[in-house]
């Protein structure tokens, strides 16, 4: 069994008189005292040596927790880079939609503007030419009337049938006249006579004998 300090300390040698000590129980003292300190400085250097292996592994170990933390740490710069380009990748291509989607709008506002006054104006257009053709319909429906009017005005004063008495002799109608006045002469027996004839003829106009129809000639 080891000894203790206080055992150490407080160890009594047997004294042989007032002063003298046993030289045999201080020899064997002596060599438990040794035997244990070189048990200790064995022990000692064992645990050095322990040690010595820990801290290589610790070393080791702080090392290798040195590389992750350095990975760690570039891992994450990566990350933060990533993400920051990613950010910007995404900011670049939402403001690019945005542009695209703001231009297409209002590209089609535009165009729809530009329809819808086109649109406008044809209906205007329209609207003109509907109004213009409804006026010249009226125009015309107001002529005809006008036309009509003086049509039946002309049927009711006779003044049609005087304008027919009053149109020139054709040939046709000239050669039936001499036909009827060859086969049936008219015998004048005075010349009073014949001059009031003549004046008469020349008041009434000339004498319009309408000719006869193809199939009337061929009856005769």
């Amino acid at each position: 069994m080891a000894l203790s300090p206080d055992e150490i300390l407080n160890h009594e040698f047997t004294k042989k008189g007032s002063k003298a000590y046993v030289a045999t129980e201080v020899d064997a003292f002596l060599d438990q005292v040794n035997s244990d300190y070189e048990a200790l400085i064995a022990e000692r250097d064992a645990l050095k040596v322990q040690l010595d292996q820990s801290q290589s592994q610790v070393d080791e170990l702080e090392a290798k927790r040195e590389q992750v933390n350095q990975s760690i740490f570039v891992a994450q710069e990566a990350a933060d880079r990533l993400k920051k380009d990613a950010d910007v990748e995404v900011k670049k291509q939402l403001t690019h939609a945005q542009e695209a989607a703001t231009k297409i709008i209002s590209d089609s506002r535009v165009k729809a503007e530009a329809e819808a006054e086109r649109l406008a104006q044809e209906n205007a257009e329209l609207t003109n030419e509907q109004n213009q053709l409804r006026t010249e319909v009226e125009s015309f429906k107001n002529s005809f009337l006008q036309l009509l009017t003086a049509q039946r005005t002309l049927l009711e004063n006779d003044e049609l049938a005087e304008a027919v008495h009053r149109l020139p002799i054709g040939q046709v109608t000239a050669n039936r006249i001499g036909q009827v006045a060859e086969a049936a002469p008219v015998e004048v027996s005075t010349e009073q006579g014949s001059d009031d004839q003549q004046e008469t003829a020349e008041a009434q106009g000339p004498v319009v004998v309408f000719p006869e129809s193809e199939d009337q000639a061929d009856n005769h």
